[in-house]
């Protein structure tokens, strides 16, 4: 058993990747969310993502190539979750709570510099989290409590 990199949560989990397309006639709006996750974070997040690629994800020439596979990546990758036994309610209470340990310090002081840089390009921390966690190997709240210790750093440094 894993934490979930979503919710935190120790239960079994499996790595996906779930793709959300907006077309936009000429130009196209994407999101994604990737990594390990339980099997009530896979719901929250294939939901929302697929029904929205499959409702308005068709506008424009690349819009309409792309939707179809998108759907069919999100479709499979859920199907294939499905015999993922749900988190137990036991540890659904005992859900950890993120914490910045030193652990998580190791993990993330490679991606210090890109996360910087990424946030300063004015990208957003839901993405830059949810992209980080999976290559450092912690979760998404981990990765803004890191961020967050490193401008408090930074302000005491002024």
């Amino acid at each position: 058993m894993m934490c979930c990199q979503s919710c935190g949560v120790e239960a079994p989990t499996r790595y996906v990747e779930f793709y959300q397309n907006i077309g936009a006639v000429v130009i196209r709006f994407s999101k994604s969310i990737k990594g390990n996750l339980c099997r009530n974070c896979i719901s929250k997040h294939f939901w929302p993502l697929t029904l929205t690629t499959f409702f308005v994800g068709w506008l424009g020439i690349v819009s309409l190539i792309i939707t179809p596979f998108i759907l069919l990546n999100n479709i499979i990758r859920f199907l294939l979750t499905r015999s993922l036994e749900a988190p137990s309610s036991q540890a659904l209470a005992r859900a950890v709570v993120p914490e910045l340990t030193d652990d998580v310090f190791t993990k993330m002081m490679p991606f210090k510099d890109e996360l910087i840089q990424r946030l300063s390009n004015h990208e957003p921390m839901e993405k830059v989290a949810d992209d980080l966690s999976v290559r450092a190997g912690v979760t998404t709240a981990q990765v803004a409590l890191y961020f967050e210790a490193l401008v408090i750093v930074a302000r005491t440094k002024k």
